[in-house]
């Protein structure tokens, strides 16, 4: 019972705006470093001890390429609670 108040208290348009800022920058990265990601969590099942070392190395030097800074700007001003000035990243070109 306690679970389920919990889980009703989630404000889900939230979540549902914080995939979609993660999905637009999933989509910035090259398609042949979401095809590889895809592959090796696939083949792994998501399960870092099934993976080899060579695998690890691989999505290390993938999420590097993602753009850290803009994403958490991007989450943080989608779960701000009012508009924060120079907050959100500019568009990529």
């Amino acid at each position: 019972m306690a679970l389920s108040r919990r889980f009703r208290a989630v404000p889900w348009l939230l979540v549902l705006a914080a995939i979609q800022v993660l999905y637009d920058h999933w989509q910035r990265l090259e398609r042949k470093d979401r095809t590889r990601v895809s592959e090796i969590l696939r083949d792994s099942r998501g399960l870092p001890h099934r993976m080899s070392q060579k695998e690890r190395r691989e999505l290390v030097d993938i999420a590097r390429r993602f753009d850290h800074i803009a994403l958490g700007r991007d989450l943080a001003s989608t779960a701000a609670p009012f508009p924060v000035p120079g907050l959100k990243s500019k568009k990529p070109k």
